[in-house]
């Protein structure tokens, strides 16, 4: 299998025809039917259906393109990467981050930061994820870091810092629980709920306890990919749901009140990265500017290892304070 041949398939499927795949890139047409054909035997399947004048994508076609294409894209990522080596530029600053924390919590660490020592020269590359995804992109080098949420099966990572905070009940400004002070979930039933999808980690940590509080209770249950757009849901009295403290950062809460309930559900995040590679000196200091700012910003944030518990240190303290 050759990288001509793939770039054969992506050129054909985005120009709409072998033709017009030969033009974009400068080579016969004889010469992209061949490389196909070639391309076709070695598979054991064929790509396209030829109905001429259209050429269309078989089944089995289809779903090799899709991963072609995240082929000849880091080929080309790599292409741009080795031209700026040579050109002398600083490689980019990579971060990978939850779809929730990326939009709020890391623009707002970024910011603060920038404003008296910016953490990158030249580029710095945000890409939104969702959750399972970081452990296996980290350790094929996709980025410096992650700012995910915990637990997270580590392996080869390196778990920089991690902590927790309690989890909000959102409501419309109008529901009859938004003059309560605090919110026993128990309260929520009759009420309309929105949850995360919870084949995520946490979230099903959530969507778990909302929904069992509920049980029998509740009106409707809407379902929802990220707690941005539940809030928007919430925001225009779809229903109530629970909100970790970290992702409402940044979001505009008109509309919408947020309770301590009286059930302590924690949320945990960190950062994390391929242990067996050091940190560059810009990506230690936005790991450690993140760490500063959750600590400050965070109403009830706690440190903790990356099981949940506290550091053995901070619950003797807290063991004293209490005594």
């Amino acid at each position: 299998m050759e990288i001509r041949q793939l770039e054969a398939l992506n050129a054909i499927v985005t120009s709409g025809s072998v033709t017009a795949a030969g033009r974009m890139l400068g080579r016969s047409q004889p010469v992209v039917s061949r490389q196909i054909s070639d391309l076709e035997a070695e598979l054991g399947f064929l790509l396209f259906t030829r109905t001429r004048p259209t050429i269309t994508l078989t089944e089995q076609g289809a779903e090799f393109y899709q991963e072609v294409r995240g082929i000849l894209a880091e080929l080309h990522q790599l292409e741009s990467r080795v031209q700026g080596m040579r050109n002398g530029q600083v490689r980019p600053l990579r971060v990978l981050a939850a779809v929730d924390l990326a939009r709020g919590l890391l623009p707002e660490a970024l910011a603060r930061m920038d404003r008296f020592s910016p953490v990158f020269r030249e580029k710095l590359i945000i890409e939104e994820v969702v959750h399972e995804v970081p452990a296996s992109a980290l350790a094929e080098g996709r980025a410096d870091f992650a700012l995910i949420n915990l637990p997270i099966d580590a392996g080869a990572l390196r778990v920089h810092w991690c902590g927790q905070a309690p989890c909000l009940l959102a409501m419309p400004a109008a529901h009859p629980l938004a003059a309560r002070e605090t919110v026993r979930l128990e309260d929520v039933r009759n009420t309309d709920v929105i949850t995360l999808l919870n084949r995520y980690r946490m979230r099903y940590h959530l969507t778990s306890s909302l929904v069992q509080a509920t049980a029998g209770g509740a009106r409707r249950h809407i379902e929802v990919g990220s707690q941005q757009t539940a809030l928007s849901l919430v925001r225009l009295g779809l229903g109530v749901a629970l909100i970790d403290p970290f992702s409402i950062r940044g979001v505009h809460l008109d509309g919408i009140v947020l309770r301590p309930i009286q059930t302590d559900i924690a949320y945990m995040i960190g950062a994390v990265s391929q242990a067996t590679h050091e940190l560059s000196e810009g990506a230690q200091r936005l790991v450690q500017g993140l760490h500063l700012h959750v600590q400050s910003c965070i109403p009830h944030y706690v440190d903790t290892d990356p099981s949940g518990l506290r550091p053995r240190a901070s619950r003797k303290a807290e063991v004293l304070r209490s005594a």
